[in-house]
């Protein structure tokens, strides 16, 4: 009995991942393919020698490789994964949990707010926002469209958070 209380204390705490929009895999993989190119060609820029080694030209050469490596670094940035953000609400203490991912499947609560905290809630196909009693934003999170939308004003009203 307690096992299957845990487990639906469990499933109806979460609302929904909640994501940021990512690239595509094709974008991801030319993002690091272009990435590592481009700091290879700001780094190899300096090993092909010159025909003369006059302040300007080295000037040029170092603008143009400092350029290079940012745009590389920049780029290959894209394909990173980013952590992304859970709400999960948590009925026994009446809390609003934030959740961020960490590496390695870990996970950590960047926020916990009270009900009794939170006045009103606005809740639109790409945003959640929780506001507090003075009217200062206590949680923005970006949703990933209707379904998502629809998921949260679920776990919202069954919590009598949202009014139905």
């Amino acid at each position: 009995m307690v096992a299957l209380t845990n487990f639906i204390e469990e499933t109806s705490s979460r609302v929904a991942t909640v994501e940021g929009k990512g690239h595509s895999p094709a974008v991801r993989v030319a993002s690091v393919i272009f990435g590592f190119g481009f700091i290879w060609a700001g780094t190899g820029l300096w090993l092909v020698p010159g025909l003369d080694m006059t302040p300007s030209i080295l000037l040029a050469k170092m603008g143009v490789s400092i350029l290079m490596v940012t745009a590389g670094v920049g780029m290959t940035q894209i394909a990173t994964a980013k952590p992304h953000m859970e709400l999960h609400f948590d009925a026994r203490n009446r809390q609003l949990l934030v959740y961020e991912s960490l590496p390695r499947g870990r996970k950590h609560v960047t926020q916990a707010i009270n009900y009794e905290d939170i006045a009103r809630v606005n809740v639109t196909d790409t945003l959640l926002e929780v506001d507090g009693d003075n009217g200062v934003s206590l949680v923005k999170l970006p949703l990933d469209g209707a379904h998502a939308r629809l998921d949260a004003i679920a776990q919202l009203r069954s919590q009598a958070i949202f009014p139905g």
